[in-house]
């Protein structure tokens, strides 16, 4: 009951308002949010896309390979899906949880293989950034994506020890300095040899990815599974339209 209170379902798009039967995006945005894949494919590791044709992982994997044993995203942070991550997360669009949630579930389901995760964990926000935005994005966006897929989720498990500057405006190196001992996991008794899946709603260099992986792994975690809705292209500027 709290779950359909929180996320009402609709009988139109919550994008565009056109008729989506059952919820959730219409036919149109739903085509527009998958018409990536004409053109790339995911990273073998860390899901960057990289076009059709090209190697089979990225520049940054290929000169180190993240701690995570895999990531994957439901598109690239452009078009559509960009605005919508934003009216999320800056505008408060909870609506949008339910069928980006279910982006992610797909996701799972397709591209993370046959090993089914023992407990999703969404990345935690600053303390700070919580008082602002009143919402966690990446714990609603599990939560969806539990429900739909069974599986159990704990939101609290991981935990920021410190505060960080926001990530947007930082180099890759500056990111990575940033998160450097961030994260820490509150209960690890809950995870010790489990197999994670990490939810965010955005990957760029895989930063704060690796920070949390890093901090569950040293807890026991038996591995790491990441699923972010939007990522970065290879050889693009990552903010680009």
């Amino acid at each position: 009951m709290l779950f359909s209170w929180l996320f009402p379902r609709l009988k139109s798009c919550v994008w565009c308002g056109r008729p989506a039967p059952g919820g959730g995006f219409c036919t149109g945005c739903r085509q527009q949010l998958l018409a990536w894949r004409q053109h790339y494919r995911p990273c073998l590791y860390c899901g960057r896309l990289l076009p059709l044709g090209k190697e089979a992982a990225c520049s940054q994997c290929r000169e180190e390979l993240p701690p995570f044993q895999r990531a994957r995203a439901a598109g690239p942070y452009q078009g559509l899906l960009k605005e919508m991550i934003w009216a999320f997360k800056y505008q408060g669009r909870r609506s949008l949880a339910i069928p980006l949630g279910h982006l992610l579930a797909g996701v799972v389901v397709r591209e993370l293989g046959p090993g089914r995760p023992d407990l999703v964990i969404p990345v935690p926000l600053t303390r700070a950034r919580l008082r602002v935005r009143a919402f966690n994005q990446a714990e609603l966006l599990a939560l969806v994506l539990g429900r739909e897929l069974g599986l159990p989720v704990d939101g609290d498990v991981l935990f920021r020890i410190r505060e960080t500057a926001p990530q947007v405006n930082l180099s890759r190196r500056s990111r990575w300095q940033n998160l450097a001992g961030a994260f820490q996991v509150a209960a690890p008794g809950k995870i010790t040899g489990r197999r994670l899946l990490l939810v965010d709603d955005v990957l760029t260099t895989g930063a704060t990815a690796s920070a949390c992986t890093r901090a569950l792994l040293a807890a026991g975690a038996a591995g790491v599974a990441v699923v972010t809705l939007a990522t970065g292209i290879e050889n693009l500027p990552f903010f680009s339209a």
